[in-house]
């Protein structure tokens, strides 16, 4: 009868230890999951507005002037819609006669934020020669 207490207590403390190991691990699994999913949010966001600085550039240098230009830019950047993770996006454009330089900035919402991390702002730039300008 001894033999079936010990092998009882042996089971129970494989049980115990295995709550504790699991708990161990969800301890460290969940916050590393959390950091990917904003590591994600943060390589997306990043890569759209390369991808909105780039539309709005080459819409605008397809523009005879300057006028026309920042309207061509602001219609193409109305694809880059804001969401509860994008905030907003802004731009500004530079027309010369040859080239065209359009800035955005775009605020995004991090899904998971840590402390001090609530918001990232991405900036980026895209230059385009202008081709819609009349021959002189």
């Amino acid at each position: 009868m001894s033999t079936t207490k010990s092998i009882s207590k042996a089971r129970n403390r494989r049980k115990g230890t295995s709550l504790t190991e699991a708990i161990i691990a969800a301890m460290i699994f969940v916050p590393v999951t959390l950091f990917m999913l904003d590591l994600t949010v943060i390589v997306l966001a990043n890569s759209k507005n390369d991808q909105a600085a780039k539309s709005a550039a080459r819409a605008a240098a397809n523009q005879p002037d300057a006028g026309k230009a920042n309207q061509a830019a602001w219609k193409a950047l109305q694809s880059f819609k804001t969401s509860s993770i994008v905030k907003s996006v802004t731009f500004n454009c530079n027309y010369t006669n040859d080239m065209v330089t359009c800035k955005t900035r775009m605020t995004v919402q991090l899904p998971i934020p840590f402390p001090g991390f609530n918001t990232m702002v991405f900036q980026a730039q895209a230059k385009e020669p202008v081709v819609g300008a009349p021959a002189k």
